[in-house]
């Protein structure tokens, strides 16, 4: 059975706290600097004012951050009841006022919870999102607004955690694409106020937690050498960061197929479309799917090895 030559370069997700006056680039450029890689990517833009949980891979876990964009999320943000910015957040300027309403605590839950659902969202100006190839966030520095296209959106909790006027603390999941900025000043203006975001910070991102988060103080070394291994203790597996797939473990002969490019016979029912290759000890190669025909085809591999290195957390 082939395993493949030892990685030894740092390959895995990386849970990071990121601090607030960080940009999502400038966190992964850090982590890319202590663990000595080029390739790296992040799931999940978090803006500079924001902090938590931001997902980072490291090698060959860039190549499955496509397969997890739709993860959901958490956010825990306290608003400003009364004065709306211009960015949405305590960053910008104070460009509108509006009345504090003299909400009781089970009256502004009550409110809070209406917003749970479907429904369309305008991205906000100062945003990542490009048009005509430039990000929005350049454009409205220029002081240029230009039209934007609703998106849906889907929240699917929000749980009202205090009320000190003017600070409204709220914890909301919800799906991708979510600006959690502009659903408070949405929210804000359908009670007849406005709003901005003081503080945020992201608790969740799919299958990833607070309590897997490590801040910049507790990253590794590039590398622990002991004897030929290579440990990476911050780091969690591909497995890990991909376990809302259900795994498949292939027998030998199946596993040179596979990683030959050829199909093999479906066994079973799995539950997801997708599914983890492992290989008969346990190593991960990739993801799979079932093909029309109704047989077993790699449809995203890993490259020279496994990528699990000892130190590692797996599941």
């Amino acid at each position: 059975m082939h395993t493949g030559p030892s990685i030894t370069q740092a390959c895995g997700f990386l849970v990071l706290d990121k601090p607030s006056g960080l940009s999502s680039n400038q966190a992964l450029q850090q982590v890319k600097r202590v663990y000595g890689t080029r390739r790296g990517g992040y799931l999940g833009t978090l803006d500079p004012l924001a902090t938590g949980l931001l997902p980072i891979a490291l090698g060959e876990a860039t190549k499955f951050l496509p397969y997890l964009l739709a993860a959901p999320k958490t956010y825990r943000v306290e608003a400003c009841i009364g004065t709306r910015t211009s960015t949405g957040d305590r960053e910008g300027e104070v460009i509108e006022t509006g009345p504090i309403p003299d909400w009781t605590l089970a009256k502004v839950t009550q409110s809070a919870k209406v917003c749970v659902g479907e429904s369309l969202q305008i991205p906000p100006m100062y945003s990542a999102l490009k048009q005509g190839g430039k990000p929005l966030y350049a454009l409205a520095r220029k002081g240029i607004e230009v039209v934007r296209t609703p998106r849906r959106i889907v929240v699917d909790r929000v749980d009202v955690l205090a009320w000190a006027p003017p600070f409204l603390t709220l914890e909301i999941d919800c799906g991708p694409g979510v600006y959690i900025r502009t659903w408070i000043e949405d929210w804000a203006q359908s009670q007849g106020t406005v709003a901005h975001v003081s503080q945020l910070r992201r608790l969740r991102v799919g299958v990833f937690h607070a309590p897997d988060m490590v801040g910049f103080e507790g990253l590794d070394p590039p590398c622990v050498a002991q004897g030929a291994a290579v440990e990476y203790r911050a780091l969690l597996s591909l497995a890990s960061g991909l376990r809302h797939y259900a795994a498949i473990t292939l027998e030998p002969e199946a596993e040179r197929r596979i990683l030959q490019g050829q199909t093999v016979p479906w066994v079973g029912e799995t539950g997801t479309a997708l599914v983890r290759l492992h290989g008969a000890d346990g190593g991960f190669w990739g993801l799979g799917r079932k093909t029309a025909s109704g047989e077993l085809r790699a449809v995203r591999l890993i490259c020279g090895g496994t990528c699990v290195q000892k130190g590692q957390r797996l599941e």
